[in-house]
C-alpha cells in the first residue's frame, strides 16, 4: 500500500474498534486483499513490541487473506503489549479480521 492508500483508507472511518487494534478498511478494486499496519512509537516505544505486534497482524491477515478479497485493511496498534499479548491480541485481531471477512461487499 502507498501513502495515499493509507490516506484513502483513513478517511473512510474505523470499520471496528477493540482493546488493541483499531482497523480500516475500503475496497481497492483488485482481486486480492492489501495490509497497512501503523505502529507507533507513542503507543509502543519498543521496537520489540512494535514488531511483535506486526508480525502478529500479519500473520492473522495471511490466513484470512483470500475472505478479505479486494479490500484494502489497515490496522492500527492501540496499546503497548503486555505480557499476555501474544495471545490475548492474537485472538482479537484474528477476529477483527474474520468479521471483516464475513461483512456484505457494498
Amino acid at each position: 500500500m502507498r501513502r495515499e492508500d493509507y490516506t484513502a483508507a483513513l478517511a473512510s472511518g474505523a470499520a471496528a474498534r477493540r482493546r488493541h487494534f483499531t482497523v480500516f478498511a475500503r475496497p481497492n478494486g483488485l482481486f486480492l486483499a492489501r495490509i497497512g499496519i501503523i505502529a507507533s512509537k507513542r503507543v509502543a516505544p519498543r521496537a520489540v513490541d512494535r514488531n511483535r505486534a506486526k508480525r502478529l497482524v500479519r500473520e492473522a491477515f495471511r490466513k484470512l487473506r483470500l475472505r478479505l478479497g479486494g479490500m484494502d485493511v489497515l490496522v492500527e496498534l492501540r496499546r503497548c503489549p503486555g505480557q499476555s499479548f501474544n495471545v490475548e491480541a492474537g485472538a482479537e485481531i484474528a477476529k477483527l479480521l474474520e468479521e471483516l471477512g464475513a461483512r456484505p461487499r457494498s
